[in-house]
């Protein structure tokens, strides 16, 4: 206790002196998993898992002491951008403040955003390019802008 003491009074006068709280990221994305199951059950689980190995707290204390901290002084959280590379092509995913995810490759961007049938894709201008939806039969099915199948699979 003597050791955790001055931890916590360190980190609590860090947090309070900067004056921003900033947006935690990463605890908003725990919440996200713990409560994106369809069965009540199951989400309740989950929650008492976050709670009893203390996923909540570290998530936060995470937030408060480093990306919140970064995000302060850089003005960019860390969690909001992830670099994909894969057989030398680089994206750079963002997720943007209207709840839009941003893909850059190259010259191309790409925004992805969840509607209530599955994700829509348009470019920049707002030009709808494919659409990504769940049937009733589990499958997930991928149209283009003609609205013809491009692909088809079973999760």
């Amino acid at each position: 206790m003597k050791k955790i003491l001055p931890i916590l009074v360190a980190a609590t006068l860090v947090t309070t002196i900067s004056g921003c709280t900033g947006p935690f990221s990463l605890t908003k994305r725990v919440h996200t998993f713990q409560t994106s199951f369809d069965d009540k059950w199951v989400d309740e689980v989950a929650f008492l898992g976050c709670v009893f190995f203390p996923v909540y707290g570290f998530s936060t204390i995470v937030d408060a002491l480093i990306l919140n901290s970064v995000e302060f002084w850089t003005g960019d959280n860390p969690m909001d951008t992830v670099l994909l590379e894969q057989d030398g092509h680089k994206a750079i995913m963002t997720l943007r403040d209207d709840n839009k995810i941003e893909i850059k490759s190259g010259a191309k961007t790409v925004l992805l955003e969840k509607t209530l049938k599955g994700v829509i894709a348009t470019d920049t201008e707002g030009s709808f390019l494919y659409r990504a939806h769940k049937g009733t039969d589990q499958a997930i099915r991928l149209y283009d802008a003609q609205n013809e199948l491009i692909k088809s699979s079973n999760i």
